[in-house]
């Protein structure tokens, strides 16, 4: 079996055009597939990283639930210049964020408008 990638996150939200104007002005992703599907879900890319952004319902509840679930998902940043850029672009929209030093990466967590935890990582620590 090969496999080359993970295609995309699908994110259950509690207003999806409200996450959509999010993404889309935090991370600068572009709106794919427009119109398809009603907009449920809505299809955003950056470079290789999509996300798919559904809106929640009756049967798609966002609230916490007790077991197993997502923590967080990652977009990667190829080299440290990149990272560092995602965390000026950041700033200069005055998004809050909190940095971590893991090792072997460096890391970037902030919340989405649903409380979702998104990880910007990079393993280029030169």
């Amino acid at each position: 079996m090969k496999l080359s990638k993970l295609d995309h996150v699908a994110l259950v939200c509690s207003d999806s055009k409200r996450s959509k104007k999010w993404y889309e002005t935090v991370f600068e992703m572009e709106w794919i597939f427009r119109g398809k599907w009603d907009n449920n879900p809505y299809f955003l890319k950056k470079g290789g990283a999509q996300i798919a952004l559904f809106q929640a319902s009756p049967d798609s509840p966002t609230a916490p639930r007790k077991g197993p679930r997502i923590d967080h998902f990652a977009f990667g940043a190829e080299t440290r210049a990149d990272y560092e850029k995602v965390k000026e672009s950041l700033s200069s929209k005055s998004v809050p964020f909190e940095e971590q030093d893991h090792e072997v990466a460096l890391s970037i967590y902030l919340k989405d408008p649903d409380g979702i935890t998104v990880e910007v990582t990079t393993y280029d620590l030169t």
